[in-house]
């Protein structure tokens, strides 16, 4: 029994094992079919109906004669889509595979002073002695180097039309590179002037063929001007211009353009050429020619980028200081400015006017300030310019001054100290010399003088000669008191009406939507200086309270921040953060909770104010009811019993999805 019962169990595994193979056999079959239907149709679709596609297991073999290489990749192309490329076996066969594609005759010959230089390939039929043959006249004072190749075809045709048209223009240019193909020329080359340039053209239209493209370049470069130089002089109303270099033709005219204006007579002639050191240079050029005439005449010459300028005598000094200090402001980076007003001469021949170097500081009604006259270095003009904007406003201060090395020690020190004096006044003059600082103005407080004296003494000591004539003006000073608090509030808030300051989600960082926003807050504040502001900072409830608090005090800070940037004096102005209290709007909708995310603006006395109260409130409170103390046990009593109901109501699954936190998702 167990002998049959073990042969039963071969037998079984036996047909087992068979009838797998056999389903296993037909699966693969079916495969392979279906992956031939599937590929031969979406190659009949596609149009490559050659081809035959057999499956072989998981490879898939294409056969089939293609009339070109492009039809064979065409159906390689469409088979990869389906099946990786690295199953695909290739049998295609393609007609005319070894069909070799007639060449492509080109010459190409490079012609300088030393040689001539001939590359290309040419057929047979017309010979490298004809070509070389071409260029025989310029052969015998050159040497030829033959890089010629032929091949044996058909000659084209237009090809022998074509190069003996391009070997007869490489006889006439002497720098010139031609190429050669069977209908089209094109020649580039580089003639000695204008008018060879065009005497070149002429000659070459006038034989070419008219089967034969030309395509024809044919450049007259500048010639190259060392140094680059302008001699410019006006004297007594006659003006010559001696010299004058320009790198183009337009920047050309635009110089002598700018001397017609003047006076110059005649046409007047500009060098165009290489060599400009700068590209401002026709701008720099047109400054000066204008200052010299403003200033009554003189010299003028430029070499490159140094220029010098020699006013004439009769020009006074204030005028000299004025035009040179506003030139030296404007020319161009790189230009070197050295100017002289040489001494004016009376009968006697002993100079006749003194050279007194002074600065001058200007403040008209509208706060507008100009700065002319000296200072001592480029760093001294720059800190000038720096104090004065701070004082007065960036857009608010022009300046002129020129720079003397020669003034006497501590002029810095006397012309910040001025500065500073004159921002006391309304409008002013301030002028300072080696031997006195004159301040002579109106302001809108009966002492102003004493401060202004106070401030030159403190800055540039009690030593120094001081003319002050400053002038009470009562009408100015009701009409610059500073605007009450509460109006300086409501035009901050006026601003805010309809708008909001944006913060980016979950940062303290300001969209840029909103500086528009804040550049009018920013001016609102600007006549309100003497307004103290807290600037308050909300969040919703979402989120845990200590992080609300932290970030609402960051924000607030960055508002305060922002408009430090913009000049605004913030030394009056608070930030503070009262992350989710005083909300305005229902924290239990998304539309209450963005309302309620804010920036707000109040006045610091109010705020103190309300502060203060609370405070005295809650102090006088447990005085005030002394026999209440077993009543307020109790409602402590019930409070916390309250408290409790909540946090368990809190800890309960809500219904409605949590809403962001807070630091996490905003605006």
């Amino acid at each position: 029994m167990q002998r049959i019962a073990l042969l039963f169990g071969i037998m079984s595994f036996i047909l087992f094992t068979f009838g797998a193979v056999e389903v296993s056999k037909r699966a693969v079959l079916y495969y392979q079919d279906q992956v031939e239907q599937e590929l031969g149709t979406e190659l009949l679709l596609a149009g490559s109906e050659w081809v035959n596609v057999r499956a072989n297991g998981v490879r898939v073999q294409l056969s089939g004669l293609a009339d070109s290489e492009e039809q064979r990749f065409r159906a390689l192309e469409i088979v990869g889509r389906h099946v990786d490329p690295g199953r695909i076996r290739d049998f295609v066969t393609v007609l005319n595979e070894n069909a070799v594609p007639p060449p492509t005759f080109t010459v190409e010959a490079l012609r300088n002073e030393e040689q001539i230089s001939l590359i290309g390939l040419i057929p047979t039929n017309t010979g490298r002695a004809y070509v070389v043959e071409s260029v025989s006249d310029v052969a015998r004072r050159t040497n030829v180097v033959d890089m010629l190749e032929e091949a044996d075809h058909p000659i084209p045709g237009q090809w022998s039309v074509a190069l003996e048209a391009g070997m007869r223009a490489l006889n006439m240019l002497e720098r010139s590179k031609i190429t050669v193909e069977e209908d089209t020329v094109t020649i580039s080359a580089v003639a000695n002037s204008v008018e060879e340039k065009a005497e070149l053209e002429d000659e070459i239209n006038t034989f070419w063929p008219d089967n034969v493209r030309l395509n024809m370049n044919i450049s007259a470069p500048r010639p190259v001007i060392l140094p680059f130089a302008l001699r410019y002089t006006e004297i007594e109303g006659e003006i010559e211009l001696a010299a004058c270099s320009s790198d183009t033709e337009f920047n050309a005219e635009k110089i002598l353009r700018a001397v017609r204006e003047i006076g110059l007579e005649g046409e007047g002639r500009c060098d165009v050429g290489l060599g400009v050191p700068t590209p401002d240079w026709d701008e720099a050029v047109i400054m000066a020619i204008k200052a010299v005439h403003e200033l009554g005449g003189g010299r003028l010459t430029f070499t490159d980028s140094d220029i010098s300028l020699i006013a004439d005598e009769e020009t006074s000094l204030a005028t000299y200081d004025l035009v040179i200090g506003r030139l030296e402001n404007e020319l161009p980076e790189l230009f070197s400015l050295s100017a002289t007003l040489p001494p004016k001469t009376v009968d006697s021949g002993e100079a006749g006017e003194i050279d007194i170097p002074e600065f001058v500081a200007i403040k008209s009604p509208e706060g507008l300030v100009q700065l002319r006259g000296r200072v001592t270095s480029v760093d001294t003009r720059n800190a000038v310019d720096s104090f004065a904007k701070s004082l007065f406003g960036v857009d608010n201060v022009f300046v002129q001054t020129r720079i003397d090395p020669n003034l006497p020690e501590g002029w810095p020190i006397r012309v910040l100290g001025g500065l500073q004096a004159l921002s006391e006044l309304n409008r002013g003059v301030l002028t300072v010399q080696p031997t006195r600082i004159n301040i002579r103005g109106t302001s809108a407080r009966e002492d102003a003088e004493g401060d202004i004296s106070a401030i030159l003494s403190t800055r540039v000591g009690t030593k120094e000669n001081y003319e002050l004539e400053i002038e009470f003006d009562k009408s100015l000073a009701e009409r610059d008191l500073p605007p009450a608090p509460e109006l300086c509030l409501a035009k901050v808030n006026e601003q805010l009406v309809g708008r909001k300051i944006v913060f980016q989600p979950g940062e303290v960082v300001i969209d840029p939507i909103s500086n528009g926003l804040i550049d009018d807050i920013a001016e609102a504040l600007r006549g309100c200086q003497e307004t103290e502001f807290e600037i308050q900072g909300y969040t919703d409830s979402s989120g845990r309270e200590e992080v609300n608090y932290q970030l609402s005090q960051s924000r607030a800070e960055a508002v305060l921040s922002a408009l430090q940037s913009r000049r605004i004096l913030t030394r009056g102005i608070r930030a503070v953060g009262y992350g989710p209290e005083n909300p305005i709007a229902d924290n239990g909708t998304e539309e209450g909770r963005a309302d309620n995310r804010r920036i707000e603006f109040a006045l610091q006395a109010v705020v103190d104010a309300a502060a203060a109260a609370e405070e005295a409130g809650a102090s006088l409170e447990p005085a005030e009811a002394p026999e209440a103390e077993a009543t307020t046990s109790e409602a402590a009593t019930e409070e916390t019993s309250a408290e409790e109901e909540t946090t368990a109501s809190e800890e309960q699954p809500q219904e409605t999805p949590t809403e962001p936190q807070e630091g996490e998702a905003d605006e």
